[in-house]
């Protein structure tokens, strides 16, 4: 209950926080997502799995050099995993609002950078044998700071790169000590709306 709750939440917030701006643009690409776990005095580190990433993005009010822009995304993390057994992917699908500070650097570059607060709305492990659900052992939320920036390439389109970097523990039950963080590389293309 209180997951459907936080997701209603965070659903109203971007539906308002959208209403009331313009300039709505379609954000899209592919990410190269990864982790790293931390058990034991041990560190597992996850190879990069492509995963996709979605979403709809505004930039709120602001001068001609710096605005705050927001959204509501589904972004994907998770990575490859291997040992003497074999290979998993996992996948966190997330539902993402950011808020970053965009500042211009001049008519075709600008750069960003805030938080993102995610909500895990479903996760698995896939490997030799089989699927295994894990949302439940993912915190909610999560926490990222994201950084980046843009080139202009036309009126209507944007080409982007920027990187997640996990601020919290992913691992819902770490009891025995594990910390799991994840990370992201997300390349892609943002598409203006508005006319």
């Amino acid at each position: 209950m209180k997951k459907k709750m936080q997701l209603l939440v965070l659903g109203l917030f971007c539906v308002f926080a959208l209403n009331a701006q313009k300039n709505y643009s379609l954000k899209g690409g592919l990410g190269l997502a990864g982790g790293t776990a931390k058990s034991g005095g041990f560190t597992f580190t996850a190879d990069a799995a492509i995963q996709p990433q979605i979403g709809v993005i505004t930039n709120l009010s602001g001068s001609d050099l710096f605005n705050w822009q927001t959204g509501v995304l589904i972004n994907t993390y998770g990575g490859k995993y291997s040992d003497g057994e074999g290979t998993a992917t996992g996948s966190i699908y997330t539902l993402s609002v950011p808020f970053f500070g965009k500042y211009k650097f001049n008519d075709k570059f600008h750069g960003y950078a805030g938080p993102q607060l995610s909500l895990s709305v479903s996760a698995s492990v896939k490997g030799d044998g089989g699927s295994e659900d894990i949302n439940d052992e993912i915190a909610k939320p999560l926490l990222f700071g994201v950084f980046g920036g843009g080139y202009e390439v036309n009126d209507k389109v944007t080409a982007f790169a920027e990187y997640h970097i996990g601020l919290n523990n992913a691992n819902k039950n770490s009891s025995d000590g594990t910390k799991s963080k994840f990370n992201l590389i997300n390349f892609g293309v943002i598409y203006s709306l508005s006319k």
